[in-house]
């Protein structure tokens, strides 16, 4: 079992940092509570990526802020990031695109779930990646690419069983479901969503190396 200490870190900007992740948690909680009081999508939101996602940001968030610390900890903290990247990246290139207006707002959307639109999709993304970059987790391009996947693993497992309970309409995604686009569809969809994955966890080790390796030389 991974030990847990209280981090201490004297390269990482303290000054900055807390403030960051104060945000993080703030942003991710409004636009889940946003989500869940809108009016506008009848679906359960937790059976969206994006908002699991953000709602692994924000524990990821707390955990920075007490000062928490572990292996699990910064693989929490890779996984976050990757999916809010992820759900970022999905939305503004193939699910706004799809809506009939072809932007990320419909004339029908109420306020709350504009609102989660902005904050999950469109600030998350900046703020979990300026977080992690400036106090990068000490995580390989390698290691991080392959833990990158655990989390969108892990959400296709579980809506994978809710669909065998429950139906095919559990699955939120159009393009993850046979029934609405085909099976070719389907499996070219879930090609690209594994490729975008990895490029994301190598790009996130990648740069987080780079952005450590540049603090330690600061130091030194």
């Amino acid at each position: 079992m991974p030990s847990a200490t209280w981090l201490h870190n004297p390269m990482a900007p303290h000054g900055r940092i807390p403030v960051l992740s104060v945000l993080i948690l703030i942003n991710q909680t409004v636009g889940v509570v946003c989500q869940f009081v809108q009016g506008t999508d009848p679906r359960f939101p937790l059976l969206y990526f994006s908002v699991n996602s953000a709602v692994l940001a924000a524990v990821a968030a707390a955990l920075t802020l007490i000062g928490y610390d572990g292996a699990w900890y910064r693989r929490i903290r890779l996984a976050a990031v990757v999916g809010v990247l992820m759900s970022a990246v999905v939305y503004a290139a193939v699910i706004a695109p799809a809506t009939p207006t072809g932007s990320w707002f419909q004339p029908n959307d109420d306020l709350p779930v504009r609102m989660a639109v902005l904050l999950i999709h469109g600030v998350a993304p900046v703020l979990v990646t300026a977080e992690y970059l400036l106090r990068p987790t000490p995580l390989s391009a390698r290691a991080s690419t392959l833990w990158g996947y655990a989390w969108p693993l892990a959400y296709l497992a579980g809506i994978g069983i809710l669909t065998a309970i429950v139906g095919p309409d559990t699955v939120p995604y159009p393009f993850l479901r046979p029934s609405v686009t085909g099976w070719p569809t389907v499996a070219g969809a879930y090609v690209a969503l594994l490729a975008l994955v990895g490029v994301l966890g190598w790009l996130v080790g990648t740069s987080a190396g780079r952005a450590d390796s540049r603090m330690r030389g600061t130091v030194s």
